[in-house]
This record gives structure tokens, sequence and C-alpha cells, in this order.
């Protein structure tokens, strides 16, 4: 059945004839599946293109929003082909890219963040709520980075572990004051609002055979770039991410010391997707800044 759809919407986008063979593997399975189309013809592969399963219509329109606006800053990312709709599930399509090893993405890298934060605007925020992971994002125009950080990034994500059990109202009150406190201590929204990737660990950064460094998966908003930093280095950076690089990117001084209170926010988020492994992590967080 998923082989007959694919093959339906990839005709019917242009990307292949009614005469080609498309061929429909399992590529990987983690929060989403993603399969993998081979467009051949006379048994030769002439393209290859990444069918996503997501949740919702809403969830696939909003990542290829975010892949295009991404891609017009002038940052490299798959093209995307639409997303379509069967039986309850909705799937996006987006060009294949074959990856190889990540080391000798660093310049290629380094170009994409260049590029991303050179994106202003007077707002922290998006013109609409997207997703991080499996879970709603919340956006709305903030004229103060603390404002946008608690509201729209922590305040959700505290609210739903303690419906879950994880937290009480007591952690709640913690993180607020500490959020505001160190976020004016800091002077964070002196460096203004920049495009963010918003989802960037290292599985959402891919390294074509190339050599060019792709961006995938964004949760785009204007928000400080340290919050791309800080969640590349939550599972280990692929890349050289140190002084260097930030001064390359113009980022404010002390950049790289603020990592744990901008891993607060994916922390949250992976504690409410996996569970009470990640409920320390929060808690170290707390515990540091008190």
């Amino acid at each position: 059945m998923i082989q007959e759809l694919v093959k339906k919407e990839i005709v019917g986008r242009n990307l292949a004839t009614a005469a080609d063979e498309v061929l429909l593997r399992h590529q990987s399975q983690g929060l989403f599946t993603l399969f993998r189309a081979d467009i051949r013809r006379d048994k030769v592969i002439r393209s290859r293109y990444i069918v996503k399963q997501v949740e919702s219509a809403a969830m696939g329109r909003v990542e290829a929003d975010g892949l295009r606006v991404l891609g017009e800053a002038g940052c490299m990312v798959p093209a995307t082909h639409g997303v379509f709709e069967s039986q309850g599930k909705s799937y996006l399509i987006l060009d294949f890219v074959e990856t190889g090893s990540k080391r000798p993405g660093q310049i290629s890298f380094e170009k994409n963040m260049m590029a991303l934060y050179s994106q202003k605007q007077p707002h922290y925020g998006w013109h609409e709520d997207n997703f991080i992971g499996t879970l709603n994002q919340i956006n709305h125009e903030h004229a103060h980075f603390a404002d946008f950080w608690w509201q729209d990034r922590i305040l959700p994500q505290i609210n739903l572990a303690i419906e879950k059990g994880f937290f009480k109202g007591s952690d709640r009150k913690s993180l607020e004051a500490m959020v505001f406190r160190l976020a004016n201590e800091w002077k964070l929204e002196e460096f203004g609002p920049r495009l963010v990737h918003g989802d960037l660990w290292s599985g959402n950064v891919i390294v074509s055979t190339e050599g060019h460094t792709y961006f995938i998966d964004p949760s785009v908003a204007y928000s400080h770039p340290e919050q791309d930093i800080a969640m590349l280095q939550l599972f280990g950076s692929p890349f050289d991410v140190n002084r260097e690089l930030y001064e390359k990117l113009g980022l404010p001084p002390g950049t790289g010391e603020r990592i744990p209170y901008f891993q607060l926010y994916p922390l949250l988020v992976h504690v409410n997707i996996f569970g009470a492994s990640y409920v320390n992590g929060v808690r170290e967080v707390i515990r540091k800044y008190r």
C-alpha cells in the first residue's frame, strides 16, 4: 500500500514518470519513520528521495517551511517536495542526501552557521507555532529575550513535566527566578534576536559525501544563537565548537560559558518525550545556578 501511494505522489509531483520504477525501503526509525525512495529506469537509479512519516500535515508543513527559511538564509538544506496524507498519517518528501564523514564538513558547517546568525529581526519568536520533536512549540512575538525564553520555551515544558509527575510547582518557581535573573545578569538580549535552527543536535546536521553540511529537522525561531550552540553540545558535537568559532560567528563574550542555561530547554523536552532518565540533568542545571 505505502509503495503504491509513494509512487503516485512522486509521479504526481513530476519527480518521476509513470514508467519509472519506485523502490521504497525503510531507511531509519527514531521519533519518525524514514523511507528511501529510489527512482529507477532501465535498471539504473536516476534519483532518490526521503519520505518522512510525521504525525500531522501541520508538522510536515512547518518543517518544510523551516527548511525553506534556512535555505533562503543561505544554509544548505535538502529541497522539499510537499506533504501528503493517507489513512491518518502524513508524509513529507525531501531530497535524499548521501552522507559521508562528518569531519570534512567543518568549513561548510561554519558557513551555514554564519549565514544563519546573520538573519536579524526586531522581535524574538516566530509567526506561528511549530514543533520540537513531537511536541508543540509555542511562538509569540517578544521584545525581551527573557520573556520569550520563559513564556514560550521553559514554561510550557516545565508545566507539561509537572503534569507528568516529574517535577513540582516549587521547581517551576525556581526555574522562573533563574531564567530572568541570569538573562538580566548576562544581558542576553543585547545581542538581539537571530534566526536559529532550534533543534541543532548532532543528528540534525548531516554531511554529504562531498563534504557539504546540510541542516535538517529545524524548529526555527528568532532567538539567541547560544541556544543552538548549547544544543549541539548536549550529546557531543561532531564539529569543532570553540572560542575561535564563536569569534568567527560574532557571538557575544561569554559564549560557551552559559551552556547549561541554554541546555535546560532541550533537557525538559527530552524529559517530556523520553521520560525520567533526563530529570537529573534538569535538576543539575537548577543546582548549578541556584
